[in-house]
């Protein structure tokens, strides 16, 4: 058989779990290369764990792409520029790139820069740094008004912004300094993990409202005034001491610019096979042997919602993907389908976390229970870290 190359755009944790999975399944003849512009890895379940300090440095979460351990994968830095669907060609700073399979897993990058003040006055909770920032931040803090900012929608980690405000308060209390801070958090979706339905939600807010944070859902923010440290929400201002933001997400150009996104901004795919859709009301797919995984996707749900981006989907969708592209080149039968079951642990401080599960492709629309917080869901949150030391040498 002549050897067969799987072309992977992007090293997250989609990319890097679907080049692992595909590495297992096919023969050392045919190839499986990820393109990943960062020299770096970061897991990003860990920036909560950096802004409480529990992580201390960067380096406790990140690793050198380089140093794959898996043999059988190549690493090639690039910058894609370009993408032909049609000939599976990727254009990148290095020169180009074709597969036989391309499998596309950018993720949807953060862009701070949509909304005027947000770089100079937020501590940005999904990049790196600013949680490594944020943490040291948190320490200092002494007094006044925490603010926990959802900038847009959609955003990967949908509990992420509900964590944070209820770790900062737990911060404050292990302190000493609850009585002299206030924790409010302001976002542009009408109920907490809306997708995940009503009584997700409800769970939700009865847990910030027993930790005292003020919930502001409905709330679009249009500016940041970094010296006076003031929101702005249309006529409404709102004021802080230490601002936490979830910046504004959007699909890489190069997809748009492809024509492989809809009109949220994303490329739309078959719930099941991952193949990018020509027709979201029929299922019609294109592109033969070319698929999307992760944040850069739009996964429409039978309630119309979207599915949402968290790295739990990213990883069942590139699990799956990866058996169907083994199958087909070695000639065996099509494995089943994505089922579109997810789980999460929302961390509430004090050392637990509540564990969230359920079918997000039920009719007619997603069956999720919400359990109570507990220890061992909080340390089931940890071995996701595994991770960093199952990849990387």
């Amino acid at each position: 058989m002549t050897g067969r190359t799987v072309l992977i755009l992007g090293g997250g944790w989609g990319g890097l779990t679907a080049a692992h999975h595909l590495r297992s399944l096919l023969p050392d003849e045919h190839r499986v290369v990820v393109v990943e512009r960062s020299d770096t890895f970061t897991l990003g379940v860990s920036h909560m764990w950096l802004m409480t300090g529990e992580r201390e440095a960067l380096g406790d979460v990140t690793r050198e792409m380089q140093n794959l351990k898996r043999p059988g994968i190549e690493w090639i830095r690039a910058d894609a520029q370009r993408i032909d669907p049609d000939t599976r060609t990727v254009e990148t700073d290095d020169g180009p790139l074709m597969g036989d399979y391309l499998v596309i897993a950018l993720g949807a990058q953060l862009a701070p820069e949509t909304v005027p003040g947000f770089s100079d006055a937020a501590h940005n909770l999904y990049d790196p740094a600013g949680a490594e920032e944020l943490g040291k931040a948190l320490q200092a803090f002494d007094r006044g008004r925490i603010v926990v900012l959802v900038a847009g929608a959609p955003f990967r980690c949908p509990a992420a912004p509900y964590e944070a405000a209820m770790l900062a308060e737990w911060l404050t209390r292990e302190r000493g300094i609850r009585d002299r801070c206030s924790v409010s958090l302001f976002t542009p979706e009408a109920k907490p993990m809306a997708v995940a339905g009503p009584a997700v939600g409800d769970a939700l807010e009865e847990m910030l409202g027993e930790r005292g944070i003020d919930y502001h859902p409905e709330h679009k923010v249009t500016a940041i005034e970094p010296e006076s440290k003031t929101l702005q929400f249309g006529e409404e201002s709102v004021s802080f001491d230490l601002l936490i933001g979830v910046p504004p997400h959007r699909a890489p150009a190069i997809v748009a610019e492809a024509g492989l996104v809809d009109a949220m901004g994303y490329v739309p795919v078959h719930p099941q096979r991952l193949e990018i859709l020509s027709d979201p009301d029929t299922l019609e797919t294109r592109y033969p042997h070319v698929y999307a995984i992760g944040d850069v996707t739009a996964v429409r749900l039978l309630n119309s919602m979207l599915l949402p981006k968290a790295g739990v989907f990213a990883e069942g969708e590139a699990q799956i993907v990866a058996s169907a592209i083994a199958a087909d080149i070695l000639g065996e039968p099509a494995p089943r389908g994505y089922d579109g079951n997810g789980f999460c642990y929302v961390e509430v401080g004090d050392g637990l976390a509540a564990h969230g599960s359920g079918d997000f492709y039920a009719y007619p629309g997603p069956r999720v229970r919400l359990e109570a917080p507990s220890t061992q869901s909080r340390k089931a949150k940890e071995e996701y870290e595994v991770l960093l030391e199952t990849w990387f040498d």
